[in-house]
């Protein structure tokens, strides 16, 4: 969590040119995975749930709201729903209940639609299905100190036994955790087990060193997924590239040398590692994130009046 680098933002126009050309999975975390877990989580949620509620047809927000009422009360008051992995919880609770409200399916069971690396191959590791199940089930004991004290400790005992059982399977090579969307999905989840610290720390109003969570790095030899000839996508990238603006060609000249591999090779890597940074960027230390507190009034922030 003491991490101090920040994404490298010239990196943007260069997986966009190659992406057109060689189609490789999307390594950029979900902006509700960066922005609700960060120090300015509550403002990223008020603005969220009001442009959720802004996308809705009267009718639909007339059942998102009722959703939400069910779920909270008259009150509608979320303890600590402003910081967090319960901010995190409402945010995907509004894009819950507003797929629902315009019509759409939603699987409970299913890991959280846009929170994780997509998997072509439909492959998720353990930890991505334990912390949707967590995120699922918030909603309905934020209010409740005791319950959260308990899941909270529990899920996280979870994610760090699935950590440890999924690292020895990993190394019998029975599992694809080199691959770059399980390597990644596997860096998301232990950024969520360390706020899941950082939420057990606050309902305790405790230090930190109560809960132990280890690092988790990404593999040395990340397995890229090209979805293509790389050799020959490799020249149709130069070309486009040397049609394409000068901030594109200045971030080519930039990151484009000492290539061992293929260019599509590096542009992948670099932006895998530049997402794993744009990860950990807008943490601050331990301290100072268990300090921040924050209820969430869902009431106040409605778009639509609550009934009495």
């Amino acid at each position: 969590m003491g991490f101090v680098l920040c994404p490298v933002e010239d990196m943007a126009q260069l997986p966009s040119v190659a992406r057109d050309i060689c189609p490789f999975p999307n390594y950029n975390p979900s902006p509700h995975f960066v922005n609700m877990l960060s120090i300015n989580s509550s403002l990223h949620l008020k603005n969220h749930y009001m442009a959720v509620q802004s996308s809705l047809t009267a009718k639909q927000l007339e059942d998102f709201t009722q959703g939400l009422r069910t779920t909270f009360g008259r009150e509608g008051r979320v303890t600590l729903g402003g910081v967090g992995v319960v901010a995190l919880s409402l945010a995907v609770l509004f894009d819950t209940l507003a797929r629902q409200a315009r019509g759409e399916c939603v699987s409970e069971s299913e890991p959280i639609p846009g929170l994780f690396i997509k998997d072509l191959r439909g492959y998720y590791p353990p930890q991505v299905y334990t912390v949707s199940k967590y995120l699922r089930l918030v909603p309905h004991i934020a209010n409740n100190p005791t319950r959260m004290k308990e899941e909270t400790e529990r899920y996280h005992k979870k994610l760090l036994s699935e950590d440890q059982s999924l690292d020895k399977l990993g190394e019998n090579h029975l599992l694809p955790i080199k691959e770059d969307t399980t390597a990644f999905n596997l860096l998301l989840s232990h950024a969520f087990a360390a706020n899941l610290k950082i939420h057990h720390l606050r309902i305790k109003n405790a230090t930190e060193g109560e809960l132990f969570t280890p690092d988790r790095k990404a593999p040395d030899d990340v397995i890229f997924s090209l979805n293509c000839d790389s050799e020959i996508a490799d020249k149709d990238f130069l070309a486009e590239v040397q049609k394409s603006d000068n901030r594109t060609q200045e971030a080519f000249k930039r990151h484009m040398s000492n290539v061992s591999k293929t260019r599509l090779h590096r542009v992948s890597m670099l932006e895998f590692f530049n997402a794993m940074i744009h990860l950990v960027c807008p943490f601050g230390n331990v301290d100072s994130m268990t300090a921040h507190r924050e209820d969430f009034d869902l009431k106040a922030n409605a778009l639509q009046k609550w009934a009495e």
